[in-house]
């Protein structure tokens, strides 16, 4: 995997302006990075709000925080559609990132108008962050939500009969996870999880810049172990996430079978966690499961980094969300659906 400091740079700074005691004190609680983290990315996840405001169609028309999870604050989805959809295309159910630890379904709304500008219906899921929910809440919350719409497809105009799980960064970690424990029983039972909806109800899954091979942490030393470990000891409440079987699950690549549904998979050129993309293409080729790539030249200018795909004022943002609407409409319906 690539050097991760190219994402931490900005803590390696605080460090070298004298902040360890941030570190020092992560050893003692996960609380103290947590923090510093989740207030970096939260700022990050506001100003993606803003700059993909421009984007947004007039047409598109949006139904905010519904609780699909009884006595759940957190538990709250929305749902942007366009006002003249009637398509026939997939539903896409797409969950935040942020490091487990942080973000929100509202710093990515706008970026899902956007989507649904284009015909589909979009559903933005919100889950419990790290370190006061630990793994594996947020993959039984998109149990849940998954649940909670079918349920409610009628009225909510959801297509439950054709859903595409998608995320980035750790969302796309959580959306992997649940497509594979949906498509796989041994995988749901590893964490005590029982799907309310059938493997014939995905039609896909669409994942940039996740998380999806934690053997890749081993190799780490130094600020790039200390963030991985921050970050991962918030998720899991232990710097012992890599040997614990408890939390094997997270890493879905050692979890994904055949019946894993068709993926569309992207990452950028100079993201530190373009491994673990890499890592997953080269399960799913091993697999046989169809799937598509949007990846870059190493040498790619400009560098694209985590998140590349939230710019839609970049060329390569606009490449992204053109290949996510060619994905989506040429998803066919699951063989055993009715």
């Amino acid at each position: 995997m690539r050097r991760l400091g190219l994402a931490i740079g900005w803590l390696v700074g605080l460090v070298a302006a004298g902040l360890v005691g941030v570190g020092v004190a992560s050893y003692l609680s996960p609380k103290p990075a947590s923090v510093v983290i989740r207030r970096r990315f939260d700022r990050n996840g506001a100003e993606r709000l803003t700059a993909t405001a421009p984007f947004v169609p007039g047409h598109v028309v949006s139904t905010l925080d519904i609780p699909y999870r009884d006595d759940d604050p957190d538990a709250r989805l929305d749902v942007h559609r366009s006002a003249t959809s009637g398509t026939g295309l997939p539903t896409i159910v797409w969950v935040h990132g942020g490091a487990w630890l942080s973000g929100s379904k509202d710093h990515i709304a706008n970026y899902l108008r956007v989507i649904a500008g284009g015909g589909c219906t979009v559903v933005g899921v919100g889950y419990s962050i790290s370190p006061r929910a630990t793994y594996p809440t947020a993959a039984l919350q998109l149990l849940d939500a998954l649940a909670y719409l079918t349920e409610h497809a009628d009225e909510l105009g959801v297509d439950a009969r054709r859903l595409v799980l998608a995320g980035d960064s750790a969302g796309a970690q959580i959306s992997a996870q649940v497509a594979g424990m949906v498509t796989s029983p041994a995988y749901a039972d590893s964490i005590d999880a029982h799907p309310r909806i059938t493997p014939d109800q995905l039609a896909g899954t669409v994942l940039f810049c996740g998380a999806f091979d934690m053997s890749l942490a081993r190799g780490l030393r130094g600020p790039n172990r200390w963030f991985v470990d921050s970050v991962m000891r918030s998720f899991t409440g232990t710097l012992n996430y890599l040997d614990d079987a408890r939390f094997s699950g997270i890493s879905v690549v050692e979890h994904l079978t055949a019946d894993f549904p068709p993926t569309f998979v992207s990452c950028g050129n100079a993201d530190p966690g373009l491994g673990h993309t890499l890592s997953l293409i080269a399960t799913l080729e091993r697999l046989g499961v169809p799937h598509e790539t949007l990846l870059f030249d190493a040498d790619h200018v400009p560098p694209l980094g985590h998140q590349y795909q939230f710019r839609l004022g970049t060329d390569a943002g606009q490449e992204a969300l053109a290949a996510i609407q060619r994905f989506i409409a040429g998803l066919p319906p699951r063989a055993s659906q009715p």
